[in-house]
């Protein structure tokens, strides 16, 4: 099996990039007459956040002594990634935007693309009494600057369907891997006679696209290492027992078909063929909507190596909000950042995307505790805060995730090389790739 080289990807998603570029001056070009009377707002695409951005944007508003907002979701295009790279080239970024991955901070930084909270006077004391103070240093640029505002985040753990345990005999979660490959012969097996399994523990997706591995070998490294991200010191830090044993863990689960090897078009989680299904807190909300009656499910932190203890790290899938250099008015939009995520707008923000504010006493806050009181499994996910993982800062993250989806799928999915040559391999990709970056800025 061919195993490609990622480095060849960033000519072509150059490519790409430019070629979105017509299509975004196109799309905002007739903003910048009328641009000098308002902020421009982009916001997440989904109907949720839409909502969530028009209420807040509607209340700002109705205070005329602000400078108005007007909001739209980011355009659409093959990722939302690739449209604000192609905004940057072209220069018509919007004054804030409100979705931003923390994975392609450093790209945004090294353009000149983005502006530093850190040039604002109160950032520091805002942050510190809205964000925890052990997450902090993970959202700092190597130049020891923010220029991004933590918002929100989505900490990965599992569902289970309640029911289907203890249908299959199961009284006990599992913790470890060991207790959880134990549950395979209780819980895969072959509902309509014709030889292939049909209910599973797990599905991770057999899809090779980069962002697919934070649903699997990236969380789950990162609670096999307590916390742990793929680069230490400026140097790849892949090659170790516990991307090993991660890798070990899927190759063996996938070899004895207690993971699909399948794509499907419909929810098996809710159709009663799935134990477990990785996921954040947006499913609370998906499942209350759409399961069946008598559908019995919890949540519970992902399993890791038996003898690791204390709390249970996690990906967070955290969402910052920038303020972009090309903005006329950088103290106005701090302002409207401030008033986007104070604490009544984080509740705002909790009831009606049930997404997570960043906020270090979302759990102990009076004016949070109703909220989490009637929606219990809410409450949990907001319990891993405090132990969140991001990513690291580096311009290359996203083809550091297309050799470790390569990787992955060769060792894991198709057995067609060993973990111990996947694990060796990713760690020398992954460092070409760093020491470009540091010959790079020399």
């Amino acid at each position: 099996m061919q195993i490609l080289n990622s480095c060849r990807l960033w000519p072509m998603k150059v490519t790409r990039i430019v070629s979105l570029v017509m299509f975004t001056l196109i799309l905002t070009g007739c903003r910048s007459a009328s641009r000098e009377d308002h902020l421009t707002y982009w916001c997440a695409t989904n109907t949720f956040e839409i909502e969530f951005a028009r209420q807040v944007v509607a209340e700002w508003n109705q205070d005329t002594t602000h400078l108005p907002v007007h909001f739209q979701p980011v355009p659409s295009g093959q990722s939302t990634e690739e449209v604000i790279l192609a905004a940057i080239v072209g220069k018509t970024t919007p004054d804030i935007y409100s979705n931003v991955w923390p994975g392609v901070i450093e790209q945004y930084r090294e353009a000149g693309a983005i502006v530093p909270f850190s040039q604002f006077h109160d950032f520091d004391s805002v942050l510190a009494a809205r964000f925890p103070a052990e997450l902090i240093q993970r959202f700092r640029s190597p130049d020891s600057l923010f220029y991004q505002f933590p918002w929100k985040g989505n900490p990965l753990m599992m569902f289970y369907n309640q029911g289907l345990l203890e249908e299959t005999g199961v009284e006990k979660i599992p913790t470890t891997y060991e207790e959880f490959k134990a549950l395979g012969p209780r819980v895969v097996t072959d509902l309509d006679g014709d030889g292939h399994p049909d209910r599973w523990l797990l599905d991770p997706q057999i899809i090779p696209e980069w962002w697919q591995r934070f649903f699997d070998f990236y969380t789950f490294s990162i609670a096999a290492t307590n916390g742990k991200t793929l680069i230490s010191d400026g140097k790849a830090d892949l090659d170790r027992k516990e991307s090993r044993v991660v890798m070990d863990f899927f190759r063996w689960n996938f070899e004895r078909g207690y993971f699909p090897r399948s794509i499907f078009q419909e929810d098996i989680f809710l159709k009663g063929q799935l134990a477990f299904h990785v996921t954040g807190p947006w499913m609370v909300s998906y499942v209350e909507r759409y399961k069946q009656p008598g559908f019995r499910y919890g949540v519970t932190p992902l399993v890791r190596p038996t003898g690791i203890d204390g709390p249970v790290y996690t990906y967070g899938d955290p969402k910052s909000i920038v303020i972009f250099s090309t903005t006329r008015y950088p103290q106005e939009a701090w302002e409207f950042v401030k008033f986007m995520t104070n604490r009544m707008n984080d509740l705002r923000l909790l009831e009606i995307t049930s997404q997570l504010p960043l906020r270090r006493d979302i759990t102990t806050d009076p004016l949070y505790v109703p909220h989490f009181a009637e929606h219990p499994w809410g409450r949990l996910y907001a319990e891993q805060i405090p132990y969140i993982v991001a990513t690291d800062h580096t311009i290359y993250l996203q083809e550091i995730f297309d050799i470790i989806s390569q990787e992955f799928d060769a060792a894991c999915i198709h057995q067609a090389r060993t973990v111990e040559e996947a694990v060796t391999s990713m760690q020398e990709r992954v460092q070409k790739l760093l020491d470009r970056e540091t010959y790079g800025r020399e």
